[in-house]
């Protein structure tokens, strides 16, 4: 087992799907905080349309990929995603990982059957398990991850262990945190784990309930319950978890979104203190992305919005905003508005992190 950084609850574990807007995005971070983040990377799903072979996908989610997480202690691979395409799929991603020089840690799970193999050929790192909800609601939780330590010989102590609590946007706040705090109860030993992790998001599964040309708050539940009930409580846990989310991506992401049957609008997703920022203009097919986003960056640079607006200097992303705003050129695509979005975010948690009253 090599050496790796084991980190605690002052640490964030962002879960972001490989594309290439997050890829930038990590790259753009602060180089203070990359030392507090380990981030938890998702090869997304095969979409035969844009990657007839396994090969043709894996070159496009590692394009980049290794010099995204330089800088950072380690992070995490997932690729239950592409589960349909079988073992050696798992087998290739992890085998592209070590050969780039990547250090990861694979993530399995007690559930699961596709990418178990491939995972613990590649433990150099220690192994993270990632419990999901479905598996709590089923009951046996705690029983069947034990089993799943016993038969696979593995030690607590050598798994970084994830309590994923996966979308909770359709929870209210007292509901996010009675879902946490019974989940995390079913935890067998949880001082033993290497690490352990809370995970879940609270972002809005799509931007239909923000009006044509308006705003709408969303309040970030899952980081409210953390911090207000969590953290608040820590001297009575047995254990603080870590932090994590999915950044300003609901979950089950936009694998399955078709530009040419399916129609987007343009719209800037801005982390706040307690919530998301949802600015939302128009159709792209009305008006072009490249004409919206600059009108759109001013409401939050110069306009009714700016209040909201963190400044210029917060971070590269909103740097970018501003640039935006004053009419730079080249900042007018969706990819590169989740960019900068997500530049945002991961500097909002880490910083938010780093200013709570640790003893």
């Amino acid at each position: 087992m090599s050496n790796i950084k084991i980190f605690g609850p002052d640490h964030y574990v962002p879960m972001l799907k490989v594309k290439r807007g997050e890829k930038k995005a990590l790259q753009a971070v602060p180089e203070d905080l990359k030392a507090m983040m380990t981030p938890l990377l998702e090869i997304v799903e095969r979409r035969h349309e844009k990657s007839p072979t396994v090969q043709h996908h894996l070159d496009k989610a590692f394009t980049d990929l290794p010099s995204a997480v330089l800088g950072y202690p380690r992070c995490l691979i997932d690729v239950h995603e592409m589960a349909q395409d079988g073992p050696k799929a798992a087998e290739g991603a992890f085998r592209r990982a070590a050969a780039s020089g990547m250090v990861f840690t694979p993530v399995t799970g007690i559930s699961r059957q596709v990418d178990v193999a491939a995972a613990f050929d590649h433990r150099e790192n220690g192994l993270a398990i990632r419990l999901t909800r479905e598996e709590f609601e089923g009951g046996r939780l705690a029983k069947t991850l034990e089993q799943f330590v016993a038969e696979h010989s593995l030690a607590n102590e050598d798994v970084d262990l994830i309590v994923d609590l996966g979308p909770v946007d359709d929870l209210v706040l007292p509901g996010v945190i009675a879902f946490a705090g019974a989940f995390l109860d079913e935890v067998p030993r949880p001082s033993e784990w290497r690490t352990l992790t809370l995970s879940g998001s609270a972002f809005p599964s799509s931007m239909g309930g923000v009006g044509r040309q308006s705003h709408l708050n969303a309040e970030r539940a899952e980081w409210k319950a953390w911090r207000d009930d969590l953290f608040a409580r820590r001297t009575e846990l047995q254990r603080l978890p870590t932090y994590s989310d999915f950044g300003i991506q609901h979950p089950t992401g936009v694998e399955g979104f078709d530009p040419r049957t399916m129609q987007v609008s343009a719209c800037i997703r801005y982390t706040l203190t307690d919530d998301w920022l949802l600015i939302k203009g128009e159709s792209t097919r009305a008006t072009p992305a490249t004409e919206q986003f600059p009108d759109l960056a001013t409401q939050l640079v110069y306009g009714h919005l700016r209040r909201d607006f963190a400044g210029s200097d917060h971070c590269p992303g909103c740097r970018s905003i501003k640039a935006a705003a004053d009419g730079w050129p080249r900042l007018g695509s969706l990819e590169a508005w989740r960019r900068l979005g997500t530049i945002h975010h991961l500097t909002t948690v880490a910083e938010a992190l780093a200013a709570l009253p640790w003893p």
